[in-house]
Parts: C-alpha cells; sequence; structure tokens
C-alpha cells in the first residue's frame, strides 16, 4: 500500500536528544541545556499547532535514563517547568505517559495524576493534543496495553485479542498510529519510542541539538514528509 505526499501529518512524535551535549558545547551547566530544551520544545509544540498537527508525543524521558542518567534531578526540573508551561497554555489537551509506578517514585505523581488513562482523550475538547512521555518504554506501553484488555475482558479477552484491540486500547490513551517521528541531534535510531505506533511512521533525523531545532529545522521535517510516497510499513 502507497500513497502521495504525506501532507500535514496528523501524528507527530518528538525526541528532543542533544541537550547535555549542547550545554558541554557551548561551555554551560548542563542544568542550562535542559532549560533551552523544555524552551525549545514549547516552541515546535506551537509551530506544529500553526501546522494542523493534532496530536505531538514528546519523549521527554525514558525509563532506561530515569535509572541511569546522574542528571536525572536537573532533567526532572525542566519536566516539572516544561509540564506548568503547557499545562499554562490553556486550549492544550495533556496526556502524560509512563508508569504511575516509576512517576511516583521520581517524585512526579502531580504528573501522572494528569495522565488520562482513564478516560477518552478524544473525547475532550480543546486544541493540540500533547502526549508528554516520562519514564517511558514502548515495551512497556505494550505490555500495559494488553494487561489493561485482559483486566477488562477476564479469559474471554484471549480470543479477541490481536492487533487491532492493542492498537485501539493505545488510541484510547491518546497514542494512535504516528505519522512523522523527528529526533533530533543525529542518532539514527527509535530506541523503542512508540515501539507499536511507528510502524507505518516516516522519520525524520535532524542534525541539529535540540535547543538549536529551528523554525527553519522544523519546516525542514515537515516539507520532507509530504514529499514522501508514503508506503505504510511496506
Amino acid at each position: 500500500m502507497s500513497g502521495p505526499g504525506g501532507g500535514v501529518p496528523r501524528h507527530v512524535g518528538i525526541v528532543p536528544d542533544g541537550n547535555r551535549r549542547w550545554a558541554r558545547l557551548h561551555g554551560v551547566p548542563v542544568h542550562e541545556g535542559y532549560r533551552r530544551g523544555a524552551a525549545r520544545t514549547l516552541e515546535v509544540l506551537r509551530w506544529c499547532e500553526q501546522a494542523g498537527v493534532e496530536t505531538v508525543t514528546v519523549w521527554a524521558l525514558s525509563l532506561d535514563n530515569a535509572a541511569k542518567r546522574q542528571e536525572l534531578p536537573v532533567m526532572l526540573d525542566a519536566i516539572s517547568a516544561l509540564t506548568q508551561a503547557l499545562t499554562a497554555e490553556g486550549e492544550w489537551r495533556l496526556n502524560v505517559l509512563g508508569s504511575p509506578e516509576h512517576l511516583k517514585n521520581l517524585g512526579l505523581s502531580a504528573l501522572s495524576a494528569r495522565t488520562r488513562h482513564s478516560g477518552d482523550p478524544a473525547d475532550a475538547m480543546g486544541g493540540l493534543r500533547i502526549n508528554l512521555a516520562v519514564a517511558y518504554d514502548g515495551r512497556e506501553e505494550v505490555l500495559a496495553a494488553v494487561r489493561a484488555l485482559l483486566a477488562q475482558g477476564g479469559a474471554q479477552a484471549l480470543e479477541g485479542l490481536d492487533g487491532e484491540a492493542v492498537s485501539g486500547q493505545l488510541a484510547r490513551w491518546g497514542q494512535p498510529d504516528c505519522d512523522l517521528i523527528v529526533r533530533a541531534s543525529g542518532e539514527q535510531r527509535l530506541s523503542g519510542f512508540l515501539l507499536w505506533q511507528s510502524v507505518v511512521a516516516e522519520l525524520y533525523f535532524s542534525p541539529q541539538l535540540w535547543p538549536d531545532f529551528d523554525r527553519a529545522s522544523f519546516d525542514a521535517a515537515l516539507a520532507s514528509f509530504a514529499a514522501r510516497e508514503r508506503r505504510f510499513g511496506a
């Protein structure tokens, strides 16, 4: 299956990589790199809304980094500040992804309280839908979806457990299939980000470190998507 150019992606995934490297390159404290990165994320989300994107998923913190990164407190401060800024926008719908248990362990239970897993974000009125992935792992997310389906249907749910059911559960959590994934800093891998939803996604790897990902970089990503012949995973 293929189609003409992509137009405007409905769901964009973002891996805002390179904040720590940016700080080292500019000789500033690491926290300044993450602060600049959070500010850039807010700008990019506004550009997404202006372009007509409906959903954006931002990978703010991987589950692996939550366990290993020495600068974790600095990262958590930046995430908390970003969350407050996103909430202050008013029109945006914020959905926090990630394990509630890990969020609690990281002292981010307030973020977990904002998670919409108990409802359907699609029912809410408003503007841009933002998924903020914190202490997130794509494999754990798929497992959580399967567990939720089994909890809803018991043993009988196994008979109807297929890819469509898992996709439906993720979509109810505000995580539909992704059209475009953008990763900054020159790294060319997904690292398990949106593991299930990325099966038909187009990939765009920017050489820019995230704090340097400006409007021209954003426009280049959208232009690349629009020019591609979409083969939808084939």
